[in-house]
C-alpha cells in the first residue's frame, strides 16, 4: 500500500471536497427543480412553517384566508376549555375582527384613535382601497397551531421514515415525498379524520381500494408499510397525469381531474399560478394550501434542530412475516406464537374488529406479522400446532342486520344473543346511540342461527341474480322493494319475462349517493378518477366510459328521443368516449345529474376494486395495427381503467408509437 505525501493528501482532500461540493449542488438544484418555491408563495410556506413550529395547539391564529401574511390576533386557550369554549372565543373574536374592516371599509376616518383600528390597517398597504377591506371582512379564518404536534410527529417519524424513503426510492419517486405524512397525519399510523380518511397517508375508502384492501376483516390503510406502497403508486399516477409535482401534491388532496381542470382553466402547470388564480368549485382553503403546507413540512423534517432543537427520532421498525396457508383465528395465532393482545394488534394494524370478536378469520394468504425473534422454521411449525377448530377450510360468511324504527343498540345485542360492545366493534361505531334506520349493522358469526329464524331481516343488496322459478313480484316481495321500481331500474318491458342468470338492480346504494350528492365530498368520491363527472360549461358534459344515451336519459328523466333532437343524433349513432353532449335540466337539477352520475361510475370502480388492487404500472409503445381492445384483454384492464392512466390519450384514434400506460393489477385475498 502506498502512503500518499502531505501534498498530495491536500490535493486529494480538495478534489474530494470540490466533488462533493458539486453533488451537493446538483443535488439542491434537482431538489430545488422538483419541489420549486416561486416568490409569490413564500409568504404562504412562512406562514405555515410559523403554524407547524410556533403555534401549538393551545394556541392559534386569526387570519386573512388569501393573504396569509395578515395575521390579525393569536389566541391563547387554557389547556382545560372544551370544545364548545374554544369555538364561542374564536367565533367572538372572528366578528370583533370583522366589525374593524367593515368599519375601515365604510368610515376609514372616524375611529382610527382606537388602538386596534390603527394596528389592523397598519397590516395593510397604505393604498388599500375600501373594497378590499371589506372583501377582506369575508375572509377571517382560524388556524389552529400544530408545533407540538409536529414535533411528536418528528419523533415518530423515525419508525417509518427509512422504509417509505426506500420505498420511494424503488419507485422512481423524489425521497422527499416522504414528508408528507407530517401534513396528512403527524406520522400518526391510527389517525383518522371527520371526513373518513385514515391511516398514516389518510387514504378516502374510494382511493385506498384501488391499491389496498379496505373492508370489515381488513384495513390496510392503518398498515404503515401496505399504505405507503399505496401512496407511492398514487403520488406516481398524479404525476404522470399532471406533469409536476407540486400539482401530483396537490391532486393528492384535490384529486386528479380537479387538477387537470386546473390546469386548462389558468393555460398552464405554474403551481403559484394556479394557487393564486384557480377559482374551481371545490378549490378551497386546504387544497390551495396543500403545496405550501408541504413545503414548509419538508423543510423542518430536514432540519429540525434549527426549529425544535436537538430531538431524538424514534428507532426504525423491523418487521417479519410469514403468509398464512389457511384461515385461522386471531386467539388460535396468538396462543401459539405467545404473545399477548395488544403486542399483536400493534404488529398486525390492518386487522379490524371483526378478527378480534372472532366474527372472522385472519384470511388466507394474509403476511402475519409475527416476532423478531421467531425463525421461519419455528413460525411454521408454530402455525402447524394450531388446533383444527381455530382454523377454517374458508372464511365465515358475513351476518347483517338493517336497523329498524325502534331499535336500539342494546335491543339489537339482545335480539341476537351478542353484546353491544361486539356490535360497536364490529362496525366501528363511536356512540352507540348513533344509529339510523336503514343502517345495515354486521353482527357476530355466532348470531347466524338467529338470523336464519328471523323473518324480518332483508339482506341489504343492490343487485339480484334470477333464479329457476323466479317472479318480479315475489322477488321484489323479498327485496323490501316495489315492483314497479324493478320495471323501471332495470328499464323492463314485460314483468314476465325473466331469465335465468339474469342481473336485477335492486335500489340504488344510498350510502353512495348520498356521498356523491354532498358537495363538500363531491371531490373526495373518485379523487385518484382523473375524469371530469361535472357538468361544464352551456350545460354539456364529456362521455366518460361505459356512459350510453340511455343513461343520460335516465338521470335526466327525459327520454332518449329527446336527447337525440337536442345533439342533432340519428337513432344508429353511438356515443364516443371523449364526445361532448348536450343535456336537458328541465326535469332535475344539476346537482342531482352529477350525484347520480358519479354514483354509477363509483359502483363501477367500486366492484372493480372489491376484487383488483393496482400493484404497479408499465409503459408500452403501441406499434401499427394494435388494437387498443385486444391491447386492454391481454393486460386485463378495463377499458375505463385504461382511459383513467391514459387521460390525455385519444384511445378511439390511437397513432403507431404512442406510448400508453397500464396499470398492473393484482387479485385480493378474500
Amino acid at each position: 500500500m502506498r502512503f500518499l505525501a502531505t501534498t498530495e493528501k491536500v490535493t486529494a482532500l480538495s478534489m474530494l471536497l470540490v466533488v462533493l461540493a458539486l453533488l451537493s449542488t446538483v443535488s439542491l438544484a434537482k431538489n430545488t427543480e422538483e419541489f420549486p418555491l416561486p416568490n409569490a408563495l413564500q409568504v404562504d410556506v412562512k406562514f405555515w412553517s410559523r403554524v407547524y413550529s410556533e403555534v401549538t395547539t393551545s394556541e392559534g391564529l386569526i387570519h386573512d384566508n388569501e393573504k396569509l401574511n395578515i395575521i390579525y390576533a393569536r389566541l391563547s386557550f387554557s389547556p382545560s376549555s372544551s370544545y364548545k369554549e374554544r369555538q364561542k372565543v374564536i367565533k367572538n373574536k372572528k366578528k370583533y375582527y370583522k366589525k374593524i374592516l367593515l368599519d375601515l371599509a365604510t368610515k376609514p376616518h372616524i375611529r382610527l384613535k382606537g388602538r386596534q383600528y390603527k394596528r389592523v390597517k397598519a397590516l395593510w398597504p397604505k393604498d388599500t382601497a375600501q373594497k378590499e377591506f371589506r372583501a377582506a371582512a369575508k375572509r377571517i379564518r382560524f388556524q389552529l397551531g400544530q408545533a407540538d404536534r409536529f414535533k411528536r410527529g418528528l419523533v415518530r417519524s423515525g419508525r417509518w421514515l427509512p422504509f417509505i424513503k426506500n420505498e420511494f426510492k424503488a419507485r422512481g419517486i423524489p425521497v422527499e415525498l416522504a414528508a408528507l405524512p407530517h401534513v396528512e397525519s403527524s406520522f400518526r399510523s391510527d389517525a383518522k379524520s371527520h371526513a373518513g380518511a385514515a391511516g398514516l397517508w389518510q387514504f378516502t375508502r374510494p382511493t385506498g381500494r384501488r391499491f389496498m384492501r379496505i373492508d370489515h376483516v381488513v384495513d390496510e390503510r392503518l398498515d404503515p408499510f401496505l399504505a405507503t406502497r399505496a401512496a407511492g403508486l398514487l403520488l406516481k399516477d398524479n404525476h404522470q397525469i399532471t406533469g409536476t409535482w407540486p400539482l401530483a401534491l396537490t391532486a393528492y388532496n384535490h384529486g386528479a381531474a380537479g387538477m387537470r381542470r386546473a390546469i386548462k382553466k389558468t393555460g398552464g402547470t405554474e403551481i403559484s399560478k394556479i394557487v393564486r388564480e384557480y377559482k374551481g368549485r371545490t378549490f378551497g382553503f386546504a387544497s390551495r394550501n396543500f403545496y405550501n403546507a408541504f413545503l414548509a413540512a419538508k423543510d423542518i423534517d430536514e432540519q429540525p434542530a434549527k426549529y425544535f432543537g436537538e430531538l431524538t427520532r424514534d428507532k426504525a421498525m423491523e418487521i417479519q412475516e410469514v403468509e398464512l396457508s389457511s384461515y385461522y383465528t386471531a386467539k388460535g395465532l396468538m396462543t401459539a406464537f405467545g404473545v399477548k393482545n395488544n403486542i399483536f394488534k400493534s404488529l398486525n394494524p390492518a386487522l379490524q374488529p371483526t378478527i378480534w370478536s372472532n366474527s372472522k378469520y385472519v384470511p388466507k394468504g394474509y403476511r402475519l406479522r409475527v416476532p423478531l425473534d421467531v425463525s421461519a422454521g419455528s413460525a411454521s411449525h408454530l402455525i402447524a400446532s394450531i388446533p383444527v377448530d381455530e382454523r377454517g377450510a374458508k372464511q365465515k360468511a358475513d351476518v347483517s342486520y338493517k336497523v329498524k324504527r325502534g331499535d336500539s343498540l342494546s335491543k339489537i345485542a339482545q335480539r341476537f344473543k351478542v353484546s353491544s360492545h361486539q356490535l360497536v366493534a364490529i362496525n366501528g361505531l363511536r356512540n352507540i346511540h348513533n344509529i339510523r334506520i336503514g343502517q345495515v349493522l354486521k353482527l357476530p358469526h355466532s348470531a347466524i342461527k338467529q338470523v336464519k329464524g328471523s323473518r324480518s331481516i332483508k339482506q341489504d343488496a343492490i343487485f339480484y341474480q334470477v333464479r329457476k322459478g323466479d317472479l318480479l313480484s315475489v322477488i321484489a316481495r323479498k327485496a323490501g322493494v316495489l315492483e314497479a321500481d324493478l320495471l323501471s331500474l332495470n328499464k323492463l318491458k314485460n314483468r314476465n319475462y325473466l331469465y335465468v342468470g339474469q342481473r336485477l338492480r335492486l335500489r340504488r346504494d344510498p350510502a353512495l349517493l348520498s356521498v356523491a350528492a354532498n358537495s363538500k365530498l363531491k371531490n373526495k368520491v373518485l379523487i385518484a378518477d382523473p375524469s371530469n363527472y361535472l357538468v361544464i360549461n352551456n350545460r354539456q358534459v364529456d362521455v366518460q366510459s361505459n356512459e350510453t344515451l340511455g343513461h343520460f336519459a335516465e338521470w335526466l328523466s327525459v327520454s332518449n328521443a329527446k336527447l337525440r333532437r337536442l345533439n342533432k343524433l340519428t337513432n344508429k349513432a353511438r356515443l364516443l368516449v371523449g364526445q361532448r353532449v348536450k343535456l336537458d335540466f328541465s326535469a332535475v337539477s344539476i346537482a342531482k345529474f352529477e350525484a347520480q352520475r358519479l354514483v354509477f361510475h363509483q359502483q363501477i370502480q367500486a366492484r372493480f376494486f372489491d376484487r383488483y388492487r393496482v400493484l404497479k404500472t408499465v409503459r408500452r409503445v403501441v406499434r401499427k395495427g394494435d388494437s387498443i381492445w385486444l391491447l386492454a384483454q391481454q393486460h386485463n384492464v378495463p377499458m375505463w381503467l385504461l382511459r383513467q392512466y391514459n387521460p390525455t390519450i385519444d384511445l378511439n384514434h390511437l397513432g403507431a408509437r404512442t406510448r400508453l400506460i397500464f396499470p398492473v393489477l393484482e387479485k385480493k385475498l378474500k
